[in-house]
């Protein structure tokens, strides 16, 4: 399985957000206003504020309901996803964001991490050497054998 690639957007909660549930399925849906600031990079590396757009963020499922209650009106986010165009009930086209991670902006807002101690199989795996984790594993080199053209 390859790795997804997703839009990812930077941006505020312009808005009040709000949870609501799909009528037939139950589905939690979490729905905000976003602004997003765009910029651009100057020969000299700096970068010039330009526009700003504003967009529809949609979180479902589970997400969604955390999502609710974490984010308020002027939080940063960071959130993962993709732009999608429907047709709404007065049969207007729309587009919307959505996102399938979102968490706070970790540049522009303080926060804690709490961890847990866990404990477990993926913690004291037995013959795991830790201290090796990012290197790459030895390989024996296939031996090369010289091209022969065939007659």
């Amino acid at each position: 399985m390859g790795i997804k690639n997703e839009t990812v957007m930077v941006g505020r909660i312009a808005g009040d957000p709000r949870l609501t549930y799909g009528e037939k399925s139950g589905i939690p849906r979490f729905y905000a206003r976003a602004r997003v600031n765009h910029w651009q990079r100057e020969d000299d590396g700096t970068f010039t504020k330009q526009n700003q757009s504003f967009h529809d963020v949609v979180v479902r499922y589970d997400l969604a309901e955390v999502a609710h209650q974490k984010f308020a009106r002027g939080d940063d986010f960071i959130a993962t996803g993709h732009f999608r165009t429907f047709t709404d009930d007065e049969n207007n086209e729309r587009e919307e964001f959505r996102a399938t991670t979102i968490s706070h902006n970790p540049t522009t807002t303080d926060y804690a991490v709490t961890r847990e101690k866990t404990t477990g199989i993926d913690q004291e795996a037995v013959g795991v050497d830790h201290g090796k984790a990012f290197e790459r594993p030895e390989h024996d080199q296939p031996a090369h054998e010289p091209a022969a053209l065939a007659r």
